[in-house]
């Protein structure tokens, strides 16, 4: 597992990031912690093989999604659920759309669907702590649900309680001195 520390509200957190974030912040310079030393050789061993392989990017599909990301202030709200329905139904030239730039021209709706996607693990660019503060409070019930379901993972729901409304986190106290 790869994670990275973030700081939510003046504390420290770590947040697990898929490969290509982790790829990313890397490349940033920002520190890393592995869990697996293993996972780190692995890791560390992809950016020499990188170096020796030639770059084999489609400039024709990063094209379009730099024209589809700078077009999207100009589109009207249906357009732009289309979009987010390519997305979500995992359509191949969208892949690599930057989810963070859409965010502040998305429908509550769209926003609600790609946070509950991401909170699945259903697509290598949703990132659920980069959509959550976009995210209705209310509409954040369901992760509270799914934690007391046991599907979610408390290192999951970790990152997201400054998120949560007052009656999510009164339920989570709740569930977790009756767990106990």
């Amino acid at each position: 597992m790869i994670l990275k520390k973030i700081q939510v509200d003046g504390q420290d957190i770590h947040v697990q990031l898929s490969k290509e974030d982790a790829r990313k912040a890397y490349l940033n310079q920002e520190p890393l912690v592995f869990t697996d030393e293993a996972e780190k050789t692995e890791f560390m061993a992809s950016f020499e093989a990188q170096k020796e392989e030639p770059k084999h990017e489609e400039p024709k599909s990063r094209n379009k999604l730099h024209k589809l990301v700078q077009m999207l202030p100009f589109m009207d709200e249906e357009t732009i659920h289309e979009l987010v329905q390519k997305i979500l139904s995992d359509e191949q030239g969208l892949l690599g759309i930057d989810i963070a730039v859409m965010l502040p021209f998305l429908e509550e709706e769209d926003i609600k669907a790609l946070f509950k996607k991401a909170m699945q693990g259903g697509h290598p660019k949703l990132n659920p702590m980069v959509i959550a503060p976009f995210v209705d409070e209310d509409d954040l019930s369901f992760v509270v649900d799914e934690y007391i379901a046991g599907n979610l993972s408390e290192s999951q729901l970790d990152a997201l309680y400054p998120f949560l409304n007052e009656d999510d986190l009164k339920r989570l106290f709740k569930h977790i001195i009756n767990e106990a």
